[in-house]
């Protein structure tokens, strides 16, 4: 399962001028399916979509690492390892 930083994403999103809508047609969805997947917590997001919403926000490589590599994804892995 995939742990975003909603906060973070949402913040950088903002900064940049970059709406929903407009990531939606960047990803080729609607609106509505943007907003769904942000509303379960971003576990929706598939890789290709976060690579390009990497290209359209735009996010650093280390801005990806902490909105959709968090702590808590670290943590899991970490158990599932064990």
């Amino acid at each position: 399962m995939l742990y975003v930083n909603l906060d973070r994403l949402k913040g950088l999103m903002t900064e940049r001028h970059i709406t929903q809508e407009k990531l939606a047609d960047s990803l080729g969805v609607a609106r509505s399916t943007v907003f769904r997947k942000m509303q379960r917590g971003g576990q929706d997001f598939t890789a290709r979509e976060i690579f390009k919403m990497m290209e359209v926000i735009p996010l650093s490589d280390q801005e990806a690492i902490d909105i959709f590599l968090t702590k808590k994804v670290a943590l899991t892995r970490q158990k599932e390892a064990v």
